[in-house]
């Protein structure tokens, strides 16, 4: 199996083009992983030279998740093209990639055999053009079809299947670090103590879950937050994804702006979520408002005569290190929050008048997404002390800053 070839558009998969639109079949997460990679892992245990990627259009994120998931000597190519062929066009079409010795994946599948070996014996003669999905060999001329048995995806509820029968499969590599009780742990991830955990549950790198929240039987992408007194279980949440309070998330996909039902194929936009819980759309919201106008004064008095010091080097060197770490860029904003022309921190992730974010509190590199989940998190527990702990700690952490920091932000 000098070589592997796989076409996973061999039908329309419409389902993947409206459900999430930004993503391609190669970068849907499948058991916590990207697709692709459990190809790579498929080349490389085939002891594969090449392994060539299909689809119907470009996706240059997929392109550099290949790139940045380079193995050794496996050569990754991926192009537009393939789609509705069957495998003896697929060959005609990409003779040169496949040449004489090439494993074929025609459809969205995953084989389940453990070994090469076992994959190898699985083999017969096939009687047609290899127009079904499945798993073929061509060599020496001629073409053969696997009898193993597959993970197939081929709809919105094949693929939520497939990826608690992946989570169920000892076979496959699931991410994590650690593994305890059947509950794989990514790096950097933060439980609280009261949390209530059953596997089999992945928690990819970087994720937050709060107290008081039940996980079970459940995929948590990397990046995402759960938060207070949550409660999901058979369910998908994708990278980079908020799950407010006291949500019940129960046999659902969560994207970061939808909830998606993959039984009924229902979709609850987030635009829609209610957000009863937060302080800001309670009777307490006006003493936070007041709050927020208290500090911006107190910040605009005493930042007033060194802004006006300073404010003729300001002009003319706006983007000065020095200037950027005293924030003298902000210092017109504590009079618009004075004025109610701007919010002191920004309060929701549709509101672009703000002078803080939470997110800086955290980190200058933190990528958009990330921002959007400190936002929501900020929306549902916005108070006074967070108000006052925003603020400090986005002066100092700008204060203390150095320039790589800076120029890396």
């Amino acid at each position: 199996m000098k070589h592997l070839l796989i076409n996973p558009y061999s039908q329309a998969q419409e389902w993947c083009k409206e459900y999430f639109p930004d993503r391609s079949l190669g970068m849907m997460p499948v058991g916590g992983r990207c697709a692709a990679e459990y190809f790579i892992d498929l080349a490389l245990r085939c002891e594969a030279e090449s392994m060539l990627l299909l689809g119907p259009a470009y996706n240059e994120h997929l392109a550099e998740h290949l790139y940045k998931y380079q193995h050794g000597e496996l050569k990754l190519d991926y192009r537009k093209g393939g789609g509705h062929f069957t495998v003896h066009q697929l060959l005609e079409t990409y003779q040169e990639s496949c040449e004489n010795d090439c494993l074929i994946l025609h459809g969205m599948v995953m084989p389940k055999s453990h070994t090469r070996e076992e994959l190898q014996k699985s083999f017969v003669p096939c009687e047609d053009d290899g127009n079904a999905d499945g798993i073929y060999y061509f060599k020496d001329g001629k073409l053969y079809r696997s009898t193993v048995e597959c993970y197939h995806i081929d709809s919105l509820e094949s693929y939520f299947e497939v990826n608690f029968q992946v989570l169920n499969d000892d076979f496959y590599n699931l991410p994590g670090y650690s593994m305890t009780d059947n509950i794989h742990t990514g790096t950097n991830v933060v439980m609280k103590s009261d949390c209530n955990l059953a596997g089999p549950l992945v928690l990819a790198d970087n994720t937050f879950i709060e107290s008081k929240s039940n996980l079970r039987n459940s995929i948590v992408g990397e990046r995402s937050l759960v938060d207070k007194e949550c409660c999901v279980e058979h369910s998908i949440i994708f990278d980079r994804t908020y799950i407010a309070g006291k949500l019940e998330i129960r046999n659902k996909i969560v994207t970061p702006g939808r909830i998606i039902d993959p039984l009924s194929g229902g979709v609850l936009e987030r635009n829609s979520f209610s957000y009863a819980f937060s302080p800001i759309q309670n009777r307490s919201a006006w003493i936070l408002r007041l709050w927020e106008h208290f500090i911006a004064l107190v910040l605009a008095v005493v930042g007033l005569v060194p802004y006006l010091l300073i404010l003729p080097y300001y002009l003319t060197h706006k983007n000065s290190h020095w200037c950027w770490k005293l924030s003298m860029d902000r210092y017109p904003g504590y009079w618009g929050v004075i004025f109610f022309r701007r919010e002191l921190v920004k309060s929701h992730p549709a509101n672009e008048n703000y002078v803080f974010q939470m997110g800086e509190i955290y980190g200058l590199q933190n990528t958009p997404e990330q921002r959007r989940i400190y936002d929501y998190y900020y929306h549902y527990h916005c108070s006074c002390f967070l108000v006052l702990q925003v603020v400090l700690r986005s002066l100092g952490k700008r204060g203390f800053a150095t320039y790589v920091e800076r120029k890396r932000s």
